[in-house]
């Protein structure tokens, strides 16, 4: 199962986010951080419900949230996520325990399900990521103790699956029941646990007032990672006191609609989903005289839809057999005469009966069905809100809502379960590549509302669904006025509890049968279903267009939907068409010939690629460790509330209680497993790291080592650096040897976007290419300056690290500017201090320098330093001199 690009993203968001956070002095500071650095996006220069200053509800603790909408594939991302915590935060090898949270019992049942069949995608993923050696259990298994063994803990990733809601469940007072029986049971005393509890890690640390053989006692001196899975459902259940017990060191959660104290570090659009060809998008929606209308015209397009479904399968696409969800309302809590009653005129209008199911909360007649089987004949389930939680078949095509036409139609829980694709690919006939909606009622207005809540509820939006309500036509049954569009946004509210809403008993009006099925054949009858069919094709079309528009100006920009639009900031009219047209060139490589690619096959280079040869076994293991300093850095809060770095003896004692009573070779075997389990560089296989961990400290003596414990991070440090720096090396190398063979070359790739969004706006400097450009400061500043006011430049660009223009070879190099000149030529401009001439300046002066000369005439490359002379650099002056000349 191959991670989507939008998943890729995410999970790189997530990268990058903790790549702050751990260069940070403050979970604030970092978060502020990844936006402005990462991103483009300063807070106080945004008014976003969903972008927002940190807010810091479990203290010293960071929790963040990924923004994904419903059939996003969240636990999948979730999955690949566990290994980037645990590389990223570089927590070294064991414990390793993820406590992962789902909002209910349904959800759990199936979580765990997956997680623990081996051939599972999502077992897969993580089996792949930790060696096999992964353990998942709920939290009945881990109160006997499974999974939470020390040996395994010391061995094991361990998963604990948990419903929030069990979990924390209390169990009524009674005078026969002690307090303690009173407990949630994960906060009782656990005679399995009694030795364990001996040797906790951090005694210190211990839950007040619960027993310190209590499973949560035990999850807590583990520091684990918590997922919470659609976060938005947790606001009572999973209390921040709660997971501030849990002692996390990281806290990852994943919903479609973040709560307003979400830290979103991650934002995917409902077009980045449909561009994967993970929905059916964009809904189309259809408003009818009456429930019977609704009736008939979901039963003819469903059969329509199957038609096209055969003949797309005919012509080799994969079998679809399209389902229609009947939304009903119920009379009473006793709902199953009512759907009965539906189902029962279903049958009598022709329907056979083993195509048709109810699904409430009190009658369950698809437990066990596959409905993705072809031997499954089900095209009809009648239902209220049952199917909101944990239902998945993306056979669900339409969605009809039979509620009489003065009711209020409630679509918000189920909408959602109409919009997964199927097989997630493109289906050669655009129909099967859509979701239908079809209502009845007096106030249009107000069931679109609520279409548009329901779509913001499983993280979509308005422009996702499409009014094709047809003008009224000839036929013999009456047909639907237009309706008018909404003009606004509707804010989402609160969930309601699942079919709580009494109505007056459904009448379908089916009054003579033989006419209705008469109507289901009739030709001229099929005439609306054709219309609106029409109708979708071409805002499908539309739709796609938006897509593949936004496609070729480069990645779907998912912050569009969530950014007001008077923050981004458009070319100048004046430069537009010549920055149109610019085309900045970067390396590709050569493919090597294989049955997928010819000869001249050329992908974008990735210095991963010049790995090739690469044998850290021959490489020099000598590494100073006279920088190591005992100083035990941790993160801890300050009275702010806000964590600052600090000293902390209990981490270096924790890590030096690992080695007592450990022979001074088994000390060295374990500091060498330990070390080697803290690096993960994906270009050096696992066996040739621990084997050059093992040069470079078997050599030490027994007090030296100690001292590599004490400091056990910078030991980490110091060999990673080392091993980094011999693989940039050998890259170069690489590098300049395929590009004298002709392996790697420069073609056109690079277009400026059309608008961008701005950290801080610079103010007082003309000619930027955009309305507003980045602010710069000190010398960047004083460089910029000059150069706009040169007569021969027709523009400038402030170039964002990460975000726009990067030369990419053995290292990617990101300049400060773009300038382009009248004559044409175009300027790359990498701005220096005097201070800043370091090995850093040099590689990147180099591959600047190597890529103006192969670019052409028309390109140039500076690094240019304020007065200070350096080899293959100039000085401000100096290119102000030069401007002159192009």
């Amino acid at each position: 199962m191959e991670l989507k690009n939008y998943q890729h993203q995410t999970l790189r968001d997530l990268d990058d986010y903790i790549h702050v956070l751990n260069e940070s002095n403050s979970l604030s500071e970092a978060f502020s951080r990844y936006w402005e650095e990462c991103r483009g996006v300063s807070f106080h220069r945004i008014d976003s419900n969903y972008l927002r200053p940190y807010s810091n509800t479990v203290r010293n603790v960071p929790r963040v949230t990924l923004k994904v909408p419903t059939a996003g594939g969240k636990t999948f991302i979730a999955c690949n996520a566990i290994g980037r915590i645990f590389q990223s935060l570089q927590i070294g090898d064991f414990p390793k325990v993820v406590a992962w949270f789902v909002p209910s019992d349904t959800i759990l049942k199936q979580t765990l399900e997956k997680l623990q069949n081996p051939a599972h995608p999502y077992r897969q993923t993580i089996d792949a990521l930790f060696n096999h050696n992964v353990t998942v259990v709920d939290k009945e298994a881990a109160l006997q103790g499974n999974g939470l063994k020390p040996e395994q803990l010391q061995s094991e990733l361990v998963i604990l699956v948990l419903s929030a809601q069990s979990f924390v469940e209390t169990v009524k007072a009674k005078k026969d029941v002690s307090s303690e029986q009173n407990k949630p049971k994960a906060y009782r005393e656990n005679t399995h646990f009694f030795e364990q509890s001996k040797h906790y890690p951090h005694p210190e640390k211990l839950i007040a007032g619960t027993d310190p053989t209590a499973l949560i006692q035990v999850i807590a001196q583990q520091n684990p990672v918590v997922i919470v899975d659609e976060s938005h459902n947790f606001r009572t259940n999973l209390r921040d006191e709660m997971l501030a017990n849990l002692n996390p060191r990281f806290i990852l959660e994943l919903t479609a609609t973040p709560r307003d104290k979400s830290n979103i570090v991650s934002f995917v659009d409902a077009m980045q989903l449909k561009k994967e060809n993970m929905v059916k998008l964009p809904v189309i929606v259809e408003n009818r005289n009456s429930p019977r209308d609704v009736l008939s015209a979901a039963i003819r397009m469903r059969n329509s839809l199957e038609t096209l479904a055969k003949e797309n399968e005919a012509n080799g696409g994969s079998y679809i057999r399209p389902i229609v969800l009947f939304q009903a309302q119920p009379k009473t809590d006793e709902d199953n005469v009512t759907f009965d009653k539906i189902k029962q005129q279903l049958i009598d209008v022709g329907i056979p009966e083993n195509q048709i199911k109810i699904k409430t909360a009190n009658k369950d007649e698809l437990k066990g069905v596959d409905l993705m089987s072809h031997d499954c004949e089900v095209r009809y389930i009648i239902t209220v809100n049952a199917l909101k939680e944990g239902w998945d078949c993306p056979f669900a095509y339409i969605l009809a809502t039979l509620a009489n036409k003065t009711s209020k139609v409630d679509v918000e829980q189920i909408l959602g379960r109409i919009l997964r694709q199927p097989y997630t690919t493109q289906h050669g006939i655009s129909l099967l590549n859509l979701s239908y909606v079809f209502t009845s009622s007096n106030d249009f207005r107000n069931t679109i509302d609520g279409i548009i809540r329901s779509l913001q509820k499983v993280g979509f939006s308005r422009k996702d669904f499409r009014d094709v309500t047809p003008e009224p036509v000839e036929i013999p049954t009456p047909q639907p006025q237009p309706a008018s569009k909404p003009l606004f946004p509707v804010q989402p509210e609160e969930i309601k509890d699942e079919e709580s809403e009494v109505n007056d008993e459904l009448e379908l009006g089916i009054n003579d049968v033989e006419e209705f099925k008469n109507e289901l054949t009739a030709e001229n009858v099929a005439t609306d279903i054709q219309q609106l069919q029409q109708q979708a094709q071409q805002v499908s079309d539309e739709y796609t267009q938006i897509i593949d528009q936004q496609s070729d100006k480069g990645d779907i920009d998912p912050l569009a939907s969530i950014t007001p639009q008077e923050m981004y900031y458009p070319i100048n009219e004046q430069f537009g068409e010549v920055a149109i047209n610019m085309n900045l060139p970067i390396f590709f490589i050569k493919t090597p010939h294989s049955v997928f690619f010819s000869d001249e096959e050329w992908i974008q280079l990735e210095k991963s690629m010049l790995s090739e040869g690469f044998d850290l076994s021959t490489k020099d293991a000598e590494i100073d460790f006279t920088i190591i300093r005992p100083d035990g850095i941790t993160i801890d809060v300050a009275d702010s509330g806000d964590a600052v770095r600090k000293n902390n003896q209990s981490l270096t004692n924790f890590i030096r209680n690992q080695y007592v009573d450990k022979t001074a070779s088994t000390r060295k075997a374990v500091l060498i497993g330990q070390i080697a389990g803290m690096i993960k560089l994906d270009a050096i296989p696992e066996p040739q790291l621990k084997e050059y961990v093992k040069r470079a400290i078997e050599r030490l003596d027994a007090d030296q080592i100690e001292n590599l414990i004490d400091n056990i991070y910078l030991t980490r440090d110091a060999i990673k650096g080392k091993i980094e720096s011999l693989l940039k090396d050998h890259r170069r190398k690489i590098f300049s040897k395929w590009l004298t063979t002709g392996r790697i070359k420069l073609k056109g790739h690079y277009s400026f976007i059309d608008k961008i969004t701005l950290r801080d706006e610079l103010v007082g400097i003309d000619k930027g290419l955009y309305a507003a450009e980045e602010n710069v400061n000190g010398f960047e500043y004083d460089a910029i300056a000059a150069i706009a006011e040169h007569p021969n430049v027709l523009f400038w660009h402030r170039n964002r690290d990460r975000n726009e223009f990067g030369i990419n070879g053995f290292i990617n190099h990101y300049p400060d500017f773009i300038v382009r000149m009248k004559s044409g030529v175009t300027l790359l401009i990498e701005t220096k201090g005097d201070h800043l001439d370091n090995p850093e300046s040099e590689e990147k002066r180099w591959l600047g320098n190597k890529w103006a000369d192969l670019a052409g005439d028309n390109f140039k490359y500076f690094m240019v330093f304020q007065n200070k002379e350096v080899d293959g650099a100039i000085t401000l002056k100096t290119l102000l001199q030069l401007l002159d000349e192009l």
